[in-house]
């Protein structure tokens, strides 16, 4: 385990642990090197009742302030299908990760189910390019995605692509996925869902994230509540924040007992 960037040799690891109460609520945690967020999901009738949700760790002071935004949830129906949180709140104007698990912890709600454990490997990728605002274009390397201690999903990437297996050769990670994903059935496109993001996170290990004070500096701008141009001054750098979880995951998801 090594603090130098770009990160070689090891790999991404991201946690998201769901499950269900005994009161029929779903609590969802996740965890990475960047990001350590919890979710509360209150349902009635199957309808939302209440979302809860907590910023443990973020990379940037504004990040918390998102949780807010989740609670244009309530009063929707359950839905399957975790990207039908969507169709209720603007995605570009929360945390992404708090987006994604709440559509998760929904679609854990909606199904019934008690528990489930995902963890995404992604190898380190080197530095192929580099484009405007601190973007990397990445080079080959590989992603795993483990459901409950079984493998689930794999594939080989390279760019902005997927090369293997024969079945999403040549799908890129971005134009066009989501339309694959919704015409999937449900549990194979959450798989597919939870490793691409798991993906694109993946890349901030290519780059020292405590050089950039604001999100302003950061470069990027509008994918989500910290990097809106009305926030990106006042998102200050938590510096030090970021872990190195590529060897073990042990320490993470520590307050998994708790409930947002």
């Amino acid at each position: 385990m090594g603090d130098a960037y770009p990160r070689i040799g090891g790999r991404l690891r991201r946690l998201i642990d769901l499950r269900r109460e005994p009161d029929g609520a779903v609590v969802g945690w996740l965890e990475d090197d960047f990001h350590h967020f919890g979710v509360t999901i209150e349902h009635r009738d199957g309808v939302m009742t209440d979302v809860r949700a907590v910023a443990v760790r973020a990379p940037f002071t504004t990040c918390p302030a998102a949780t807010s935004g989740l609670k244009g949830m309530i009063g929707h129906a359950l839905a399957a299908r975790s990207t039908e949180i969507g169709r209720m709140v603007p995605m570009r104007r929360q945390c992404t990760h708090m987006f994604d698990l709440a559509g998760l912890a929904m679609a854990h709600a909606a199904t019934g189910r008690p528990h489930r454990r995902y963890e995404a490997l992604v190898e380190d990728r080197e530095i192929a390019a580099w484009e405007q605002g601190h973007r990397r274009l990445l080079g080959a390397g590989a992603a795993t995605l483990l459901r409950d201690g079984v493998p689930v999903l794999s594939w080989q990437i390279d760019r902005r692509a997927i090369t293997g297996p024969a079945d999403w050769a040549g799908q890129p990670l971005v134009e066009g996925f989501r339309e694959r994903t919704e015409a999937m059935d449900v549990e194979a496109a959450e798989d597919a869902t939870v490793l691409r993001r798991a993906v694109m996170v993946a890349a901030g290990r290519t780059l020292d994230p405590d050089l950039y004070p604001t999100a302003r500096d950061r470069g990027q701008s509008g994918v989500c509540y910290t990097f809106l141009e009305e926030n990106r001054d006042q998102g200050l750098r938590n510096f030090g924040s970021t872990l190195n979880y590529e060897d073990s995951a042990e320490g993470m998801l520590s307050h998994l007992a708790e409930r947002p």
